[in-house]
């Protein structure tokens, strides 16, 4: 494992800061890095991410949008579709004794995963990176960071506005 800077966790584990670098083994397993382990077994659901990368959300995060979702018919036609496509591609995790969770190959296809993979904290969520992909996209990205970060301390109202503002 290469750790590229330091992670930190918030007390309630709900925030992910930090990019390491680590090899798939032969079953397709990867180690979460322990500071972003709540518990022993922590508990994540994995789902294709945008720009080929995987999300994996914690657990307790992912299960407030679940407890949305009950509250939409499952007979609505668009609800129902939806929540099928969900149903097929997410992937319930949890860590093993030593923190890793396995990858399912179809997404490891779906994301063009290699043997090296990044693991980016994506402050509320974990994004799992091809290192090839991960590269790519760093070189891409023409938004300073410290730029985002002062126009949300002047509009914290248009949070949304601006994260949709970056590419």
């Amino acid at each position: 494992m290469k750790q590229a800077s330091k992670s930190a966790i918030q007390e309630d584990g709900s925030f992910f800061f930090g990019e390491f670098e680590y090899a798939l083994d032969s079953q397709r397993r990867v180690a979460i890095p322990c500071n972003w382990r709540k518990e022993k077994n922590a508990s994540f659901f994995l789902l294709p991410g945008r720009h080929n990368a995987l999300q994996l959300i914690p657990f307790g995060t992912f299960r407030e949008t679940l407890m949305k979702f009950k509250k939409i018919s499952f007979a609505d036609p668009s609800a129902s579709l939806a929540f099928a496509r969900l149903g097929a591609i997410g992937q319930e995790c949890e860590c093993d004794k030593q923190g890793r969770i396995q990858i399912p190959q179809k997404l490891i296809e779906q994301s063009g995963l290699k043997n090296q993979v990044v693991m980016i904290g994506a402050v509320t969520t974990i994004q799992i990176w091809s290192k090839e992909n991960w590269s790519m996209f760093q070189k891409s990205d023409q938004n300073d960071v410290l730029d985002v970060i002062q126009k949300i301390g002047e509009r914290p109202e248009d949070l949304k506005d601006i994260l949709k503002g970056i590419k």
